[in-house]
């Protein structure tokens, strides 16, 4: 008999969207700073940026839903819309950098236990389709050669800090004891 992938229980629902609420909160405190960083000098904001992938990525650690980050990431987007210069747009490169970590780890999960090495290449796919999603909103100028490779390391920087932050994170509060480790997806 063929066992049933573990379903979303209301307790992890509510854990990702507090997750995606702190998330929001945290963009729209520093999308001013941010917005100026990227016009400024498109690889310090690419560095920065991955701050906002600190709570999705902590939330797929702890509940370990296959989709937890894409929710996550879709939440923060939502609430987001109308607080950033970007308003709708926001939700592409959130719901893309979602995606990436989530089918990474489906793939990489596939044959055992996620391990940290699979959350560092999530990460790394992220910054690879998180640079791909900015370079068409890029000035001119910032698409020369120098400032786009300065641009790719800073999203992969930022992108491995976020995973490693999260994992470090998580695993503190899985030893801890204040959650179980993903027994949070399974239906009660």
């Amino acid at each position: 008999m063929a066992q049933r992938p573990p379903r979303l229980s209301t307790r992890s629902l509510l854990i990702i969207a507090a997750f995606g609420a702190l998330g929001a909160l945290l963009l729209i405190l520093v999308a001013p700073l941010t917005a100026t960083l990227a016009a400024l000098f498109p690889p310090a904001y690419a560095v920065a940026a991955g701050m906002h992938s600190v709570l999705p990525f902590l939330a797929r650690r702890l509940v370990g839903f296959a989709w937890t980050t894409t929710i996550a990431f879709s939440l923060v987007g939502i609430l987001t819309i109308g607080f950033t210069p970007l308003g709708v747009l926001i939700l592409v490169p959130l719901v893309i950098t979602g995606l990436g970590f989530d089918v990474t780890l489906m793939l990489l999960g596939r044959r055992g236990p996620l391990r940290p090495w699979h959350h560092v290449v999530a990460a790394v796919v992220t910054a690879v389709l998180l640079f791909l999603v900015s370079l068409p909103v890029m000035s001119p100028r910032d698409l020369a050669a120098p400032i786009l490779i300065l641009t790719f390391a800073g999203r992969l920087i930022g992108q491995l800090a976020a995973a490693g932050i999260a994992w470090l994170i998580g695993g503190r509060v899985l030893r801890a004891g204040i959650l179980r480790p993903h027994s949070l997806s399974t239906s009660r």
